[in-house]
């Protein structure tokens, strides 16, 4: 999926991946981190029988005398399995290490950290964080010791406000950008990115940001328009305005037009798609599209708009205007 892909380039940069484990993934150990050893390890592993299984990015450094590995995986939705998934892809690992000799002075495995970053707008990570959570309890004390055990990290991007979120971090800018509701909201969040982004000697670093504004961020929220490519990072903030204000304008244009042909109430219709889409996302606003579908009293609608500002989720909104739908215009 795009927001996937868009997010694995991101984090193929080093500075991302600092950022994420100073101002986010944090323990005891922090300390001991040596930044400038993080290098990007491929995440294609061959298990034994020959059969290839790919996470999404591997990343290691030093942390005090040993190597640290920390594998990356991109959700746009809940993965109940995911546990599982992160417990084979630490097996194939440390298959690979012990193939290559790649071990510690000791002779023994290196530590691993598991992180998931999930950007899901419609619900919150709920999937088991720990491996023995998704195993049936042992009843007998003893077989306890036999079991397998793993904890992963989930920076769940949508359960941060802007207070929450580290200053000058680029997943802070990153996080922003993903939970912008308004206009006003994703112009504080580019500027907020363009104080922090690194300078000229970034440039593709500031083109994975660009990249994952265009497919992912714009996308979502204004799905049927197109914006052009900007030269750099600098220009998007200035290009964004301009034609945030031309699409308001051409929706309400078009809301217009539809209002002569087909009644005010088509319009107004029109334009709480919209705004659906740009404050939750393209699904939220086609159901509600659907839900609305022969309503026409304007003040019903014009309650609809307040809700869209009001409510905190997609699934909120469509629940409130589902119970307006089987009201009459009266």
């Amino acid at each position: 999926m795009p927001q996937d892909a868009s997010g694995k380039l991101l984090f193929s940069h080093p500075r991302m991946v600092e950022d994420l484990l100073r101002g986010f993934v944090t323990g005891p150990w922090s300390d001991a981190l040596d930044f400038a050893t993080l290098e990007n390890r491929s995440a294609a592993f061959v298990s034994d029988d020959l059969r290839r299984r790919h996470g999404d990015l591997l990343w290691r450094l030093r942390c005090g005398e040993t190597w640290l590995y920390v594998p990356l995986e991109f959700q746009s939705t809940v993965d109940r399995s995911m546990a599982v998934r992160l417990l084979t892809y630490t097996g194939l690992l440390y298959q690979d290490l012990l193939r290559r000799g790649e071990l510690n002075p000791d002779g023994k495995l290196p530590p691993v950290l598991p992180v998931v970053f999930y950007n899901g707008r419609r619900s919150r990570w709920t999937a088991a964080r720990e491996v023995s959570e998704m195993c049936s309890p042992v009843r007998a004390e003893a077989l306890g010791w036999y079991q397998p055990s793993q904890r992963y990290f989930v920076l769940d991007a949508g359960r941060y406000g802007a207070d929450d979120l580290p200053r000058g971090n680029l997943v802070s800018a990153l996080i922003l950008l993903e939970n912008s509701r308004t206009p006003a909201e994703l112009e504080r969040a580019l500027d907020a990115l363009l104080a922090w982004v690194p300078g000229p000697g970034e440039y593709g670093l500031k083109r994975a940001f660009w990249e994952w504004i265009r497919q992912v961020l714009l996308r979502g929220r204004f799905p049927e328009a197109t914006l052009e490519r900007a030269a750099g990072l600098e220009e998007v903030r200035t290009m964004l305005e301009e034609q945030v204000q031309e699409w308001t304008r051409q929706w309400f244009e078009e809301g217009r037009e539809q209002g002569l042909e087909h009644g005010i109430s088509q319009g107004q219709r029109a334009l709480l798609r919209r705004q659906a889409a740009w404050k939750f996302d393209a699904e939220a606003a086609e159901r509600l599209s659907e839900l609305l579908n022969g309503l026409s009293n304007p003040e019903r609608l014009a309650e609809i708009g307040e809700w869209i500002i009001e409510c905190e989720t997609g699934a909120e909104l469509l629940e409130r205007a589902g119970r307006a739908g089987h009201v009459t215009d009266g």
